[in-house]
């Protein structure tokens, strides 16, 4: 008895090396898969965002229309009726950006774009004063460089390639617009069906584990949900506060484009810590064909009022929220960027916000039980 559990345990031993050795020499095919796999996914995924986000508008909307009714007409249609203006308000947020902003960033690139030879005329003889004036400056290799004929010869370059990443960028913006389109229909239906779906998760994890891991799986996903919410709510309220307060601060300093810009700043600054930054940069090259001295004066403006909001209105509308530290927020958003760009950056804090808060109560349930011993 005791031999043939020996070679049991030594034949799943080989097997399980077998499958280990087919995986390694057949890893290309089986990482294809998973991609594939991915990508059917991904409509899905998206539209579980959505339902997400619309989520916060459609539990607010429902608080307000006929909160205390459960039966009857006015009970049917509020949960549509609720996404619908969900739909409309963040149409009308869009639509207003978008009227406002696009026309005036269009406007200043085609400006840029008209003065650029002007610009690299300037460049060069700059380059050269510089060089009769400075010793240093007149390495040979610097001069060709810059030369005209080198910098043709770039031109020419990315021209080339500028068509493949136009077809490329082209393919990847109808991919995603289609599963958008599929995220949004499977969006709306998942919020239609939103209690059915959540009572069959709950008796499927009551039929197949213990109580106490569903316990355990509720309370990681109460957590989670809340701190997802609170965290955009939070962040949507403090972009608003910034761009309001950009807007009427250049509007009294009479800078130009300051409704464009602050539609600009309030919508990058939905990503954390960094969105001020990239909108500061576009709202400066807005003002450089307008006027420098303007730009400069925004660029002491916009970082005197990201002083103020980093350090008073930050931490009391999003810090307080999610209740993460600032240290931990700079760590997520700089990881969540480096592994998925701008998304990584928006799940980033409340997706670390959320382990944190799980943890520390665990770290605390642990020290206490142990005091208690």
């Amino acid at each position: 008895m005791k031999e043939f559990k020996y070679y049991k345990q030594l034949i799943g031993a080989i097997i399980l090396a077998g499958i280990m050795i087919m995986m390694a020499l057949r890893i290309s095919d089986i990482a294809s898969g998973l991609d594939a796999i991915f990508t059917a996914f991904v409509p899905l995924i998206v539209g579980a965002c959505i339902a997400f986000v619309l989520d916060i508008l459609v539990v607010r909307y429902e608080r307000w229309l006929w909160p205390k009714c459960d039966s009857g007409w006015k009970y049917k249609i509020r949960r549509p009726l609720s996404l619908l203006l969900s739909f409309v308000t963040i149409s009308v947020i869009v639509y207003f950006i978008a009227r406002m902003a696009l026309p005036q960033l269009i406007h200043s690139m085609s400006i840029i774009v008209a003065a650029s030879p002007q610009l690299y005329t300037d460049f060069q003889t700059w380059m050269q004063h510089i060089t009769e004036t400075i010793p240093m400056a007149s390495n040979q290799t610097i001069i060709d460089a810059l030369s005209g004929e080198n910098i043709a010869k770039y031109t020419r370059e990315w021209g080339t390639k500028g068509g493949t990443y136009i077809v490329n960028a082209m393919g990847t913006v109808l991919s995603w617009t289609l599963n958008i389109g599929l995220g949004l229909i499977f969006a709306v239906y998942m919020l239609l069906d939103k209690e059915r779906l959540m009572l069959q998760g709950k008796r499927i994890l009551k039929a197949y584990a213990s109580d106490e891991w569903v316990s355990r799986v509720s309370y990681v996903t109460r957590v989670a949900v809340q701190t997802f919410s609170n965290f955009f709510v939070g962040q949507f309220i403090d972009a608003l506060v910034l761009g309001v307060m950009v807007g009427i601060t250049l509007w009294l300093f009479n800078i130009e484009y300051a409704t464009t810009i602050a539609c600009v700043i309030g919508l990058t600054g939905l990503i954390p810590l960094l969105g001020i930054y990239v909108g500061g940069i576009i709202g400066a090259v807005m003002l450089l064909t307008v006027s420098p001295m303007d730009a400069l004066i925004y660029v002491i403006i916009l970082e005197i009022l990201h002083q103020i909001e980093s350090n008073f209105i930050y931490p009391k509308i999003v810090g307080n929220s999610v209740g993460l530290p600032g240290l931990w927020v700079f760590t997520a958003v700089i990881v969540g960027g480096s592994l998925m760009g701008v998304t990584g950056m928006l799940i980033g804090v409340p997706l670390v916000a959320t382990c944190y808060k799980l943890i520390m109560t665990d770290v605390d349930g642990r020290l206490a039980s142990n005091e208690g011993l």
